[in-house]
């Protein structure tokens, strides 16, 4: 089979990527408002005011940030919950893959952390939109399962929630002794993370 060659990406497409890169990796370092467009230019390679052509405010830059982010890992959690197997069986597949995002993308995690709890109103804002999107996806795939006896909601708000303090607090704030991202600590961690889903939807009982 021929594979069409990749079709190469325009000045202005490489800009706006560049763009992303740097402010993704500002924004986990440093928070939203402590990072102006003149930091994430000058790490893009362009002009700060430059970026104004490709996003219209600070805000948009940040929207666009999370969504670069984030929706690979929402489309997999996705593609998950519809796969094969039990509803117990998908959700510990979901759980899987948001354990294994944020292992790999601990600045993700850490940017959710800090503009959730600490970071300005704009961030914070933006952070509840994109979070919104991923539960509420969540809840309309459970919508046509059958015997969904829990809340959609409770339940990715635990998942996240520890997910993003275990990877994003480590060993600064979370107090923990290890790299969360050692790959043993990992697959210890995903065990009990899916032990958790499953028991806080209903299929084992806490005792266990």
């Amino acid at each position: 089979m021929t594979v069409s060659p990749a079709v190469p990406l325009s000045k202005s497409e490489r800009t706006r990527e560049a763009v992303l890169v740097a402010a993704e990796e500002l924004f986990s370092e440093r928070g939203f408002d402590a990072t102006p467009l003149s930091a994430i230019g000058e790490r893009a390679g362009i002009q700060g005011t430059a970026i104004l052509y490709h996003f219209a405010t600070k805000r948009d830059l940040y929207a666009a940030v999370l969504d670069r982010m984030f929706t690979p890992m929402l489309k997999e959690a996705n593609r998950d919950l519809r796969g094969e197997g039990d509803l117990a069986e998908r959700l510990g597949a979901v759980t899987s893959t948001l354990v294994r995002f944020a292992a790999g993308n601990p600045a993700a995690a850490r940017l959710v952390l800090r503009e959730s709890f600490s970071g300005s109103s704009e961030a914070g804002d933006v952070v509840g939109i994109a979070s919104q999107k991923g539960w509420s996806n969540f809840a309309k795939a459970l919508a046509r399962e059958d015997g969904v006896d829990f809340d959609p909601l409770v339940v990715w708000n635990i998942i996240v929630g520890s997910i993003c303090f275990h990877f994003g607090a480590g060993t600064d704030v979370g107090g923990l002794s290890y790299d969360p991202c050692d790959p043993k600590r990992v697959a210890e961690f995903e065990a009990r993370m899916i032990h958790l889903t499953q028991t806080q939807c209903g299929f084992v009982p806490e005792s266990q």
